[in-house]
């Protein structure tokens, strides 16, 4: 029996319109719809290769305060297999590209990221190791 209890985690963030970012993690980001809930969607979830990031909709969208906004990076971020052909295939696709692919030597990763249409940025590395 394994004692392993987490199972899965996601992102958690609001948005102005679940519909309208679904669809664009959808079409440009390679996710899938998982789960909406009401009419127009108050929540969502998407998914890629088993990762969700799950959407839930805001009154107040101006409120919205991405990590970028704050100081920080990513919104999220994702180990991947294959950098270079992520990156081609999400740009090939339309995707906002805030930088890379690039080394980050301090820890021998290969990454990039995108950011999506609330402004939250999304991480993609590759380890070097």
């Amino acid at each position: 029996m394994s004692s392993s209890q987490l199972l899965r985690s996601a992102p958690y963030f609001p948005v102005a319109d679940v519909r309208r970012l679904a669809a664009h993690y959808e079409r440009v980001l390679g996710f899938r719809s998982e789960y909406s809930a009401g009419d127009p969607p108050e929540f969502g979830i998407v998914s890629r290769d088993g990762l969700s990031i799950m959407f839930r909709r805001v009154a107040a969208p101006d409120r919205i305060s991405p990590n970028e906004k704050q100081g920080g990076t990513w919104d999220a971020f994702f180990w991947v297999r294959d950098a270079k052909a992520l990156h081609a295939e999400l740009q090939a696709n339309g995707a906002d590209i805030v930088y890379g692919p690039m080394v980050q030597p301090a820890y021998h990763m290969l990454e990039f990221a995108v950011r999506d249409p609330d402004g939250y940025v999304l991480g993609f590395g590759e380890s070097l190791t």
